[in-house]
């Protein structure tokens, strides 16, 4: 999984098992108490009646009044599931964004809302760097410049920094990593992280656009494509000569180089996923081999692929995606974190992402040249297939680590007979 594209389509495979969403759900509120604010997001400490459905932790609601959205709640629970007819017995969290709420309100889930839309409606927004999904024509990136109502199977167009335009349609909308609503209000707080997928009817890059509703951009706008490109990514890199070969029964890395890259954090208004500045990343240059007699998964090992210690400890642990919270007893975040660390493995890059792209976007010929690469190390390569790519991987770790070998791993389970490992110096 050596690219954004496979990084955030694993990161969209763990939250479908972590964001349930509350369906044909209604509560009343008995309490509603004001308990602190964080990120222009309110948080209450709430009891309340199950009037229909079923109201479970991570369930969602519209703040609805008079065919108007005011705002967005999130049920945060760690009691079992209520369901009609049935109250709560303790206080339970809601955090509430672009509304308020008080005892007696009836709360619905996204699905059971019918806003008022205005006819003929039209909106706009601008992208900010666009990650691939789990097809060549999805997209996800945050957004920003928001006018106008937006909602899910919204029809849009836009023209990216290439001057490349493209229609899509909106197929999810998210806000916060907490809210995520069927329709999208703009009267948020200035700073609410929005951002949204698409579906679109071509390849092109939805990273820096201009998007509007269908027939919203001039047809006079003239196209700016070029072979080449100038980065608004800066950042340095130092080339470190490693040249070592990791290989067990069916697969064959040669490292080349490891490129030291510190971005630059005068940059961060492009991130779309936050960014540890503090750290040092590493990208890995290299050629994978399939030296088996079948299909191999190269992204499983690229995803695994990481510093690690002579008795098998990954560098990993600095960024896992569900590393547990020191003295956490919560049973469900333990056992997240015991599927991250042994099943999953290398879920720090998904953290580490925006980094990989912005290096990507520091290489003039990279669209033309290194990402077809990129593209087949995330497919299934054939017997005795190579593939070179100057940007196979990414690791991440502080300036102060001791680096002292890399490695990898196979199969479902973490054990030491299946770590790859070879000693390096830097």
């Amino acid at each position: 999984m050596a690219t954004s594209k496979t990084y955030l389509s694993l990161l969209f495979f763990l939250l479908s098992f972590t964001f349930l969403f509350a369906q044909n759900t209604k509560i009343q509120l008995t309490k509603a108490t004001k308990a602190g604010q964080q990120n222009g997001i309110i948080i209450y400490q709430v009891q309340f009646k199950v009037l229909s459905g079923e109201a479970k932790n991570r369930s969602e609601f519209t703040l609805f009044e008079n065919g108007i959205i005011k705002g967005y709640a999130y049920l945060e629970s760690y009691s079992d599931p209520l369901t009609a007819g049935q109250v709560t017995k303790f206080d339970e969290v809601l955090y509430v964004l672009g509304g308020t709420i008080s005892a007696g309100q009836t709360l619905s889930s996204h699905d059971l809302v019918k806003p008022t839309l205005p006819v003929n409606r039209t909106f706009s927004f601008t992208t900010g760097t666009a990650f691939i999904g789990n097809t060549p024509t999805a997209f996800s990136t945050n957004i920003t410049d928001i006018k106008g109502l937006i909602k899910v199977g919204d029809a849009v167009e836009y023209q990216n920094f290439k001057g490349e335009r493209s229609k899509a349609k909106i197929t999810s909308i998210d806000i916060e990593q907490k809210f995520h609503p069927t329709v999208l209000i703009d009267d948020l707080p200035k700073d609410a992280f929005v951002g949204i997928t698409i579906e679109s009817e071509s390849k092109a890059d939805f990273s820096n656009a201009k998007v509007t509703a269908l027939g919203g951009i001039s047809s006079s706008a003239t196209a700016t494509a070029s072979n080449t490109k100038t980065s608004q990514i800066t950042g340095k890199t130092q080339t470190i000569p490693v040249n070592v070969v990791l290989k067990n029964d069916e697969i064959k890395i040669t490292v080349h180089n490891l490129i030291k890259f510190n971005p630059d954090p005068s940059n961060s208004q492009y991130d779309v996923i936050k960014i540890d500045y503090s750290l040092d990343y590493y990208i890995v240059d290299a050629t994978v081999e399939n030296i088996s007699s079948h299909e191999i998964d190269p992204g499983e090992y690229l995803l695994r692929f990481n510093f690690y210690s002579p008795d098998g400890k990954s560098a990993d642990e600095f960024l896992r995606l569900f590393k547990n919270e020191k003295g956490t007893t919560n049973e469900v975040k333990q056992q997240a974190d015991l599927v991250d660390k042994m099943v999953f493995g290398g879920t720090s890059k998904i953290k580490s992402a925006g980094v990989l792209v912005k290096y990507q976007e520091m290489i003039p010929d990279y669209d033309q040249k290194h990402k077809p690469l990129v593209e087949k190390l995330s497919k299934t390569m054939a017997p005795k297939q190579q593939i070179h790519s100057v940007v196979a991987t990414i690791l991440s770790v502080p300036p102060t680590y001791k680096i002292e070998g890399l490695g990898t791993w196979k199969g479902t389970f973490f054990s030491k007979k299946n770590l790859i490992f070879v000693p390096v110096k830097i």
